[in-house]
């Protein structure tokens, strides 16, 4: 009877193995032919929305303690998630063409100066930006051409967009061409070329 028994027990075995593996084995036939066309999904939302504003003559001094507040527009509407970038326009160049050259850099940045290091730096909310300076020297002797007439630029993207890394943010020509941003150009001939 024992001897039965494994015999059974044997065969069951194998033929639950056999059934196992039998299914696991797919067999994909011929494609069909072509389906009917679906019906039209709803609509996508729109691209990434970015804004730029551009403000000139800032100016940092100590009657504001060397920082400038500058508010978005009362008709933009930031948002909890945004992230702002800021530009100064660092120094203009005309081109043999005649083409006058704008070089704009990436804020926070850092001069080093015979005094030591020198940096402009911001911080921003959905309602605006602060710039500020700072250094490791006093920042009262400082001259015009660290501190006056600057033009900057916000670039005001949402906060997915800049996390996900698509684009090199310290270029603001690439910015501005991968947002589809407008074009603030002007005539800044005279701008001083800064450090």
């Amino acid at each position: 009877m024992i001897v039965i028994m494994k015999a059974l027990f044997t065969s069951i075995i194998f033929a639950s193995l056999l059934v196992f593996v039998s299914c696991t084995e797919t067999y994909v036939g011929p494609a069909g032919p072509q389906g009917p066309q679906g019906p039209q999904g709803p609509a996508g939302s729109d691209g990434e929305n970015a804004y730029v504003f551009e403000w000139s003559e800032v100016t940092f001094s100590a009657a504001n303690n060397y920082e400038v507040i500058l508010p978005y527009p009362d008709s933009f509407d930031g948002l909890a998630s945004d992230v702002a970038l800021v530009y100064f326009l660092w120094h203009t160049y005309e081109t043999n063409d005649g083409e006058l050259v704008e070089v704009w850099r990436q804020i926070p940045q850092t001069i080093l100066t015979d005094d030591g290091a020198l940096q402009y730096n911001y911080d921003f909310s959905m309602y605006d930006v602060r710039l500020f300076m700072d250094a490791e020297f006093p920042l009262d002797i400082l001259g015009a051409i660290d501190t006056d007439n600057w033009i900057v630029r916000v670039v005001v993207v949402p906060g997915d967009f800049f996390n996900s890394g698509r684009i090199n943010t310290a270029d603001y020509d690439e910015v501005a061409k991968q947002l589809g941003l407008p074009d603030l150009s002007k005539d800044y001939t005279g701008q001083p070329a800064r450090r």
